[in-house]
């Protein structure tokens, strides 16, 4: 029976939609087509799935947007067939018991998700259930929202109730405000879901980085984040509330995501936990910035993944539910009027000051050299303030599961071929595992396990001390020493990395302690390079690189091999990730106290004249291709070099059609009287 409202009552206020519904339905026919055609092939495959009569013994976060999608579709074409096959999939997760398996029955991510697709789903096809199914349905939200609800309640200032940073709450919160404004006027205490929600997102949203950079990283950026804007939407639509025009976050974020992308845009820039390369589009997020902010960027990008990119990253992404289920977002988020902007008229640098973050691209094309490093507080700036403010009211809210001890370290990407890469995904996280440098073998305080962050002190950060980006140059200094193991007694850890629009970069590492140590520097990459003497060759496909490096001590050099391999969710045990990585460890072969790295990584298969430079108080390079020359210096006294006073630790000297320019970049080496 299809109700007199589904005939085209325009009195119907549907849940979460934030247009005309009679238009809407036109649309799908015309501008926005392509969208909905996306939904119509995603709720084909419901039709066929065998849905088990017991709850699995895995993860249903799959069920609760499917329902999603199923009742959209009919109710924008008011076909029999998916309002059947819609309520086939309410009715199966309504007779379980509970939502959930193993971890945090009920009250973690799996209900969640068939929370928010319930609730929507009740709102829009409550006229269309019989008065038992109707009651059945509503019945079930109540039991699982108040599980939801009390929960939250009762452990607030500890795990996921007052995680404000990080997916679990946001996924959580949503689903349980989907939950209550599904039931407003139907439930005695309607009112508290929805309210609870609002005071705790309004925290939320107050505390996120302003830059809209993301700790957790690219895939948890398209899983966690999302639901920061699909809140964002439903509180716009119910209360008109809009924190789309108040949360910078929201407004930024997708610059993040965009200079993460790898340089074919399909692939990514893996730091923090990420599952594989592929996983980290949301066509939800691009069409929901494009809409808000009249963003053409997001639009190109947002129809790239959706005509170019979507069925190879299903197919390969490790992240369930996955990319194809947000059609039904899609559907609702895509504004047609939006232009698209190409990424050309773009900045190539981009720095993000709240984690630390910097990214370089040679061009916008797909064979672009792509540089990232990363070096800033635990979670970032914002954050890490916030945690300790909070940890002052007696709530603890370091969940910094997702956060790697990844500072000072680097990905490097050219040619379509990734050189220097990370580990991804990891439950026992450790320095190591990463491109930075390790002391006798060691690196953070407390790592080996999955939030290693949880017993630091409010001191123990790492910090970008410089990022001086201009049009001529780019120097960076990262300074991690005081998160490393203090029985290592590490008093300076700092890397400096500077590059022109020259096809290299430079890169110093300066490291001191009480102590004499073995300094280890790591970089790993998807296979071994040919290495002789202090000279690297990294040939994959394409794609060249050579690593070129010198020290003031002698170095040797060894080839390892660092499987990773991680339990993706405690409710699927034997589901796991594997990343293998081959890794460069360069030594110093006698234990030192200070020890100096200076490389230079050429990623480019052009003809480049690289000369190693070793005078009195100093060692560097002299990199030459066609007219262009650049000489770096490392000194450790003030020197004449080719007839130029040089006070600083580091110079670099830059000789193009007939000019010579000398940046002195620092620090100073004359002793301030």
């Amino acid at each position: 029976m299809i109700s007199h409202l589904r005939k085209g009552d325009k009195m119907k206020n549907y849940l979460f939609v934030d247009q005309d519904i009679e238009q809407l339905k036109k649309d799908i026919y015309t501008v926005k087509r392509p969208v909905f055609n996306r939904l119509v092939d995603q709720c084909k495959l419901y039709f066929n799935e065998q849905l088990p009569e017991e709850h699995p013994k895995a993860s249903t976060t799959y069920m609760g947007i499917a329902i999603a999608n199923l009742s959209l579709a009919y109710i924008l074409t008011e076909q029999e067939h998916y309002l059947k096959e819609a309520k086939r999939w309410i009715m199966t997760v309504v007779s379980y018991p509970h939502w959930g398996n193993a971890h945090l029955v009920d009250v973690d991510l799996s209900a969640a998700w068939i929370l928010f697709g319930l609730g929507i789903a009740y709102d829009w096809l409550e006229n269309d259930f019989s008065r038992e199914e109707e009651k059945l349905v509503r019945e079930k939200i109540i039991l699982q929202g108040d599980r939801m609800y009390d929960f939250k309640i009762k452990t607030e200032g500890s795990g996921w109730s007052t995680n404000y940073f990080q997916n679990h709450n946001w996924i959580n919160m949503t689903g349980l405000a989907s939950a209550g404004y599904a039931l407003i006027n139907k439930y005695d205490d309607d009112k508290k879901w929805v309210e609870n929600a609002k005071d705790n997102f309004n925290t939320v949203y107050s505390m996120l980085p302003e830059d809209g950079s993301d700790y957790e990283g690219v895939v948890y950026w398209r899983y966690g984040a999302m639901w920061l804007f699909v809140y964002a939407h439903m509180l716009k639509e119910r209360e008109k509330i809009n924190y789309f025009e108040s949360c910078d976050f929201l407004r930024h974020t997708f610059d993040y995501r965009l200079y993460q992308a790898a340089p074919n845009l399909e692939e990514q820039i893996n730091f923090g936990d990420c599952h594989d390369r592929r996983s980290g589009h949301s066509t939800a997020i691009y069409y929901k910035v494009a809409s808000e902010y009249k963003n053409g960027y997001a639009q190109k990008l947002g129809n790239l993944v959706r005509d170019q990119f979507l069925y190879r990253e299903a197919y390969e992404s490790k992240v369930k539910p996955g990319i194809l289920p947000e059609c039904f977002f899609e559907v609702l988020f895509y504004n047609h009027d939006v232009e698209e902007k190409d990424f050309s008229d773009l900045p190539l640098k981009k720095y993000f000051d709240d984690l630390g973050l910097y990214v370089h691209r040679s061009s916008w094309e797909k064979d672009a050299r792509h540089m990232s490093f990363k070096c800033g507080h635990p979670g970032g700036k914002t954050q890490w303030s916030h945690l300790w403010r909070l940890k002052d009211q007696g709530y603890n809210c370091f969940g910094l599961s997702h956060q790697h001890p990844d500072n000072n370290s680097f990905i490097l990407v050219a040619d379509e071929t990734y050189f220097a890469i990370d580990d991804g995904y990891n439950r026992h996280v450790k320095a190591s595992d990463h491109n930075l440098v390790v002391v006798d073998g060691k690196g953070n305080y407390d790592e080996g396990q999955n939030n290693i962050w949880k017993n630091y002190t409010q001191d123990m950060i790492a910090e970008m001390e410089v990022a001086d980006l201009n049009d001529e140059y780019s120097y960076l200094v990262g300074e991690s020493a005081k998160q490393y193991d203090p029985t290592l007694n590490l008093n300076t850890y700092k890397r400096a990395l500077i590059h022109t629009d020259a096809p290299w970069y430079f890169m110093i590492d300066d490291l001191s302690s009480d102590d004499e140590h073995t300094y280890t520097w790591i970089m790993h990459g998807d296979h071994y390079p040919k290495s002789e003497g202090n000279q690297h060759t990294y040939i994959n496909g394409f794609g060249k690189m050579t690593l070129h490096q010198l020290s003031n001590e002698q170095l040797e050099v060894k080839h390892v091999d660092n499987t990773i391999r991680a339990v993706m969710t405690t409710q699927e045990p034997d589901k796991f990730t594997e990343n293998r990585m081959k890794a460069l460890h360069v030594s110093n072969k006698s234990k030192v106290k200070d020890m100096t790295f200076v490389s230079v990584l050429v990623p480019t298969s052009q003809v480049v004249d690289v000369k190693t430079l070793e005078i009195e108080n100093g060692i560097g390079y002299e990199m030459s291709k066609e007219d262009l020359k650049e000489t770096l210096l490392v000194a450790t006294k003030p020197l004449e070099y080719k007839n130029n006073i040089l006070n600083t630790r580091i110079t670099l000297i830059r000789e193009y059609n007939d000019q010579i320019k000398v940046f002195n970049l620092g620090p100073s080496l004359i002793d301030d009287e």
